[in-house]
């Protein structure tokens, strides 16, 4: 739902599920070594010791928690991609290829001493990343990179980058074929204007810099495996608002408005809705809760207008240079800033201005980088909130092989109201056998409603409940078929530290 998208965005979530998009494929990531460039005064890489000096290999050990089991962390994995050395001494790569890092390489060009470096801001949102040496000598006098323009249809560009199968600077050539919006596969649910071309893209590419004329005019990152030669790279605008917004130095992320819209093509449908002949909109049929339009726009308000920019019947709009979608004005946007949107409201036009704000709920919806899972064992349920990695768990094709009580609740519940929601549900996820637990009717993948008669919204209201609760028993009510399940309260606080020791779990909990 990034930024004002219609359904394609508000569902970008599932296409992750195998649904008609597993043809697209992150571009980085190949095993091997590692490279970084340095900060010197800006110049055009042609006019000093040429591109590749700035072109660097970056190398990741990464680690990820387990999902199912959440306590337990995975082994280590290495994997490779590329970056390009920018202004302030640092290194742009993407957010894919320094993700779960625990030791972060960097290899400069024609310098065989690999260096340590740290992430200094991830977007995963964009795909974007700013890395930095430890080592201030490390890029010594490698000259940054300058951000160009948007390329024309047709022009021609330069891959740059380490891809697998070699430790040498690779370049390939190709023309730009398309520009236009496509969902980044690494969050999983954003949708952002991306550039297509055909200069081959391959593993270990991610991160390098697309040039031409000595700029970088994109960032490598992703491919179409079911194109001959596609690939797609990060555009000028959306490499800007990344710099732009961590310029504070902390990322906040891309503003949400906040709507699922319909378009209004249909003649029969603008003179339902009362508009006049000329003009053009599109109709609210959902509004998100917790974002930006929450509070301000309606169910059947028919957008005509936004920051100035008259609203077409198929929600496109005309910025002087191309037709976009109008929900990529709202990415142009930084969160706080304000937007300007006129609608037909109930026969009248009215205008509302809001400021714009993020997504509630986002992160449960997207892929999880960075960030370890959160679970509370108790009694030895383990009880986890709902969320992407959590319905992941059941493999890469979870939307056909995921228990049905917690594919309805994550695909299905939030959509059935105009408002959606998507607050946190909390999920009886398995159990850890052991005689207090052994009777327990439901045990496995059970959305929680209520405990002893309490709503259930959040982990931490779960464990809150649970441990204020000073009854013999805990009834808990689960969502699917009303399911309900019984704990003898004192016999499970006294088993519960052996429990823990028994299944070699440190901690209850991690919130």
């Amino acid at each position: 739902m990034k930024g004002s998208r219609t359904r394609r965005a508000a569902t970008a979530w599932i296409a992750l599920a195998g649904l008609g998009l597993g043809w697209l494929a992150l571009a980085g990531l190949g095993l091997g070594a590692l490279v970084l460039g340095g900060a010197a005064a800006p110049v055009r890489a042609q006019e000093s010791v040429g591109l590749e000096a700035s072109v660097v290999r970056i190398v990741n050990y990464s680690q990820r928690y387990s999902w199912h089991s959440p306590w337990d962390v995975g082994g280590v994995s290495e994997a490779s991609g590329s970056g390009f050395v920018v202004e302030g001494g640092m290194i742009m790569t993407n957010a894919h290829v320094v993700s779960d890092s625990r030791h972060l390489l960097i290899l400069v060009h024609n310098d065989p001493q690999p260096y340590e470096a740290e992430v200094v801001h991830v977007a995963h949102d964009c795909d974007l990343a700013l890395v930095r040496p430890l080592d201030p000598e490390a890029l010594g006098s490698v000259p940054p990179l300058l951000i160009g323009d948007l390329p024309e249809l047709g022009a021609a560009v330069e891959t740059l980058g380490y891809p697998v199968g070699g430790d040498r600077l690779s370049s390939t050539r190709g023309v730009v074929s398309r520009i236009e919006e496509q969902l980044f596969l690494h969050s999983g649910m954003d949708v952002h204007l991306t550039v297509q071309t055909d200069a081959a893209i391959n593993p270990g590419n991610s991160g390098g810099p697309v040039v031409k004329d000595g700029l970088v005019v994109g960032v490598a990152f992703q491919a179409n495996l079911g194109l001959e030669g596609a690939g797609y790279f990060i555009p000028p605008e959306v490499i800007a608002r990344f710099l732009e917004d961590v310029e504070d130095g902390r990322y906040d992320g891309y503003p949400e408005l906040g709507v699922d819209y319909e378009a209004m093509e249909n003649p029969s449908a603008r003179h339902h809705a009362g508009l006049r002949e000329q003009d053009t909109g599109v109709r609210v049929r959902r509004v998100y809760k917790g974002t930006s339009a929450d509070g301000h726009l309606r169910i059947g308000d028919v957008i005509l207008n936004v920051n100035g920019y008259r609203v077409a019947n198929d929600g496109t709009i005309d910025d002087g240079e191309r037709r976009i979608d109008f929900g990529l004005l709202i990415d142009r946007r930084q969160i706080g800033e304000r937007v300007s949107v006129r609608v037909h409201r109930d026969g009248e036009r009215v205008v509302e201005e809001f400021d714009l704000t993020g997504s509630h709920g986002r992160h449960l919806r997207e892929h999880a980088y960075d960030r370890s899972p959160r679970y509370f064992v108790y009694g030895g349920l383990l009880f986890m909130p709902l969320s992407l990695e959590l319905m992941k768990t059941f493999g890469g094709d979870w939307y056909y092989t995921a228990r049905n009580e917690m594919r309805t609740e994550f695909l299905v519940e939030p959509l059935k109201d105009e408002v959606v929601d998507f607050s946190e549900r909390v999920v009886l996820l398995r159990r850890l056998r052991h005689p207090v637990n052994a009777d327990m009717a439901w045990f496995r993948y059970q959305v929680v409603d209520q405990v002893n008669g309490k709503p259930i919204e959040s982990l931490e209201q779960l464990i809150e409940t649970l441990e204020g609760h000073d009854g013999d028993f805990h009834v808990l009510e689960f969502h699917h078929q009303r399911r309900v399940g019984v704990l003898d309260r004192k016999r499970v606080e006294e088993a519960n530290a052996e429990i823990l020791e028994r299944y070699g779990i440190a901690k209850d909990r991690r919130l």
